[in-house]
């Protein structure tokens, strides 16, 4: 075939272009059938994908071109050429069937394909692998910028510069915000892409597309990209950096319009900076968190998430600590950036209980919302404040998206009731801000009746304050000690409570604590919380689907 093909287009357009498209089907046709009669005996497989091969190309395709030249030195029309070429080719058909059975059954042929297809599937990581190189790279903690993932992004001809981008930073609520915006623009009609972290129970819900997590296969071949690229860096890239750059080339890939990319940590040098210019950028608020990184005054603080401002591009601030606000409003006058503001004076609360939240907001009437908490409906509102920024840049968001969007909107692990007998209810309120918020909710919605609580700490959290603030809608108090190496552990923690005037008891495993807090649950007629690390849900739902009489809601 490939003879054939070199000599055609030598000469083959003197002849007609018909005796080189002839000559290109011998060899696909040939292996194409071949492979989809895989199951066949390999004789017959040789020989049917010989025959084809050359009753289309050779026999039909090429006859036509040459029966014009033959015709006109020779006098030999079409059919009779198409005869003597048949017959030839018969012949040829079965000689060539049997030199590749032979081949086939040739041991050191045998050897040599199974070799390559063995070396093949080696080269492709499996999705265990790809999450195991994801996490456990030995990458030293690198100092904080955006050096590393520009290189990283350069490499892979930099994928972020063909997407659009809503950008969300804050201390808390970004995770909602992202998901009910990505909900709103989905049912608007656009593909989008959502960045987030940390994950909940699979890895492949950090990166999504119109609410469908990323497939493994292209979680393992996009890695397999960016690998290439981080392997050669001679400062490695950190795991989020490395994550982010997946994330980016899996949107590009699949052509999203609208990317909801939410920050890892702080904003100014976080890798999803990357992004050159968004559409919006969002701060939801500004508190003490991650002191140690980003600053121990909320101003510090500010100016680290103003970090995501961008020249020209309009902001939204939905926080209310005036010091911060100072912060953001001197970036967004350097920037160029008109700020805007929700007016949460504007909720109208009209239903709120444990199935779902009706509010009225800046003229849309009876929103309902899926997500559940008190804050939740001042995140939703954040949200409809984007939108008619966006709706002022030319994004047409009907208003049949905004209520569908809204409560459509999932987030798992935020004031999610995970059983409703007993009723357990997860929020994984990890900061003082998280938790006064989680505790309000839970007053809310039992008004002065307190509850029993289940709840693991991370060590460096103020978990003093938030042992006080949970105390106050705590019955009892089950302590476990999340999986993580900065936990603080289940029976110090107790002591704190106890300190505290609160029954609490330490155990050794969440399905323990579980256990008893069900059992006294039922006894007693209470509700259940989980608050305090997010790290707790992935254990927690197996364990409460196994122990409870309902279902996971």
């Amino acid at each position: 075939a490939t003879a054939d093909i070199i000599g055609c287009f030598l000469v083959g357009y003197e002849i007609n272009p018909m005796v080189t498209l002839g000559a290109a089907f011998v060899g696909l046709l040939a292996g194409l059938v071949y492979r989809l009669l895989s199951r066949m005996p390999n004789g017959v497989k040789a020989f049917l994908s010989v025959f084809s091969s050359h009753l289309v190309g050779s026999i039909i395709i090429k006859t036509i071109g040459l029966s014009e030249l033959y015709f006109k030195n020779h006098n030999i029309g079409f059919f009779s050429l198409l005869m003597i070429r048949s017959a030839i080719y018969v012949s040829l058909t079965v000689i060539e069937g049997m030199i590749i059975y032979f081949l086939i059954r040739n041991k050191a042929v045998s050897k040599y394909i199974s070799s390559f297809r063995v070396k093949k599937r080696e080269n492709k990581m499996s999705y265990e692998k790809t999450l195991e190189y994801i996490h456990t790279i030995s990458w030293e903690f690198c100092k904080p910028g955006l050096e590393r993932i520009s290189k990283l992004c350069d490499g892979l001809n930099n994928p972020q510069n063909s997407l659009k981008f809503i950008h969300v930073a804050g201390t808390n609520g970004k995770g909602s915000f992202c998901s009910m915006l990505s909900s709103i623009l989905t049912k608007a009609g656009y593909k989008t892409g959502l960045y987030t972290s940390p994950y909940i129970l699979n890895f492949n819900e950090r990166m999504s597309i119109d609410g469908k997590d990323i497939s493994n296969d292209e979680l393992v071949n996009i890695t397999a990209r960016v690998k290439k690229i981080a392997d050669k860096m001679e400062e490695k890239p950190t795991e989020f950096e490395l994550v982010t750059a997946i994330a980016l080339e899996y949107f590009k890939d699949n052509k999203c319009d609208f990317v909801v990319l939410e920050c890892g940590l702080g904003g100014r040098l976080d890798s999803t900076n990357i992004v050159s210019t968004t559409e919006l950028s969002v701060i939801t608020g500004i508190s003490l968190d991650h002191t140690s990184i980003l600053g121990d005054t909320v101003e510090k603080i500010a100016c680290e998430k103003a970090g995501i401002i961008k020249e020209g591009v309009p902001t939204l601030y939905c926080g209310d600590d005036k010091n911060a606000l100072l912060e953001i409003k001197k970036v967004a006058e350097n920037k160029h950036s008109p700020l805007y503001f929700p007016s949460h004076s504007q909720i109208k609360i009209r239903k709120m209980d444990l199935d779902s939240t009706v509010f009225d907001y800046m003229g849309y009437e009876n929103l309902e919302i899926s997500l559940l908490g008190s804050y939740q409906p001042i995140n939703a509102s954040n949200v409809i404040s984007a939108v008619e920024i966006l709706k002022k840049q030319g994004v047409s968001i009907p208003n049949d998206a905004i209520y569908d969007g809204l409560k459509g909107a999932r987030w798992k692990a935020r004031f999610e009731r995970i059983s409703t007998t007993p009723t357990i209810i997860f929020d994984g309120a990890h900061n003082p801000e998280g938790v006064l918020a989680s505790v309000e909710s839970v007053k809310k919605y039992f008004g002065t009746e307190k509850s029993y609580i289940i709840t693991g700490v991370m060590a460096d959290k103020d978990y003093k304050f938030m042992a006080k603030t949970i105390s106050q809608v705590a019955d009892k108090v089950f302590c476990i000690t999340p999986n993580n190496p900065r936990a603080l552990d289940a029976i110090k923690y107790a002591e704190v409570y106890r300190e505290l005037g609160v029954m609490a008891n330490g155990y050794d495993t969440i399905e323990n604590a579980l256990r008893d807090a069900i059992k006294e649950a039922e006894l007693n007629n209470k509700a259940i919380f989980c608050l305090g690390s997010l790290y707790m849900y992935s254990e927690l739902l197996p364990n409460v689907q196994k122990l409870t009489k309902s279902t996971n809601i």
